[in-house]
């Protein structure tokens, strides 16, 4: 190694100062076109495609939001206890009215604010009679229903229900 070192100083002593600062020169264009190239042109390329990134992830965000203002509008329901036109709450009226067709209901509190419903095990023909006469009779809204049928033919079921629109 040293012999090589030796031999690199021999060759540079042998040059005039002239071509010593045209070396130096040389040696430090060089390097600036390597970080040029190794540093400089892929942060540039990767700053563009985190914006390109950016810019497709707002897009996302802007048609998530608007499906969001479809799905469930900005204003949201009222905190105020639901009354039916008899003065009966809805909770009161959903159990009564459950009881009286043999139908086994857990309420809940709803994500939208509204009164949740799940029910296990429930027969299909019963249940959907249920929901179709509180809303012909009563006016209650079905806002959500999620119906899973099991093995022995009967459904589970989980929905919100509400006295105004969903």
């Amino acid at each position: 190694m040293s012999a090589l070192l030796s031999r690199a100083h021999g060759w540079w002593d042998g040059r005039t100062v002239r071509e010593r600062r045209m070396l130096m020169v040389m040696a430090v264009l060089a390097l600036a076109v390597l970080v040029w190239l190794a540093v400089v042109r892929p942060v540039q390329v990767w700053q563009g495609a985190a914006s390109d990134r950016r810019i497709e992830a707002e897009e996302t965000l802007a048609e998530v939001r608007s499906g969001l203002r479809i799905i469930a509008p900005s204003a949201a329901p009222s905190a105020a206890p639901q009354v039916v036109a008899g003065g009966e709450g809805l909770e009161p009226l959903v159990r009564r009215t459950a009881e009286a067709a043999g139908l086994n209901v857990v309420t809940t509190m709803a994500a939208g604010g509204g009164l949740g419903i799940q029910m296990s095990q429930a027969p299909g023909r019963e249940t959907f009679a249920w929901l179709a006469g509180l809303e012909a009779d009563q006016g209650v809204k079905v806002c959500s229903l999620g119906v899973m049928e099991n093995a022995d033919a009967t459904l589970n079921i989980d929905g919100a229900l509400s006295l105004q629109a969903c």
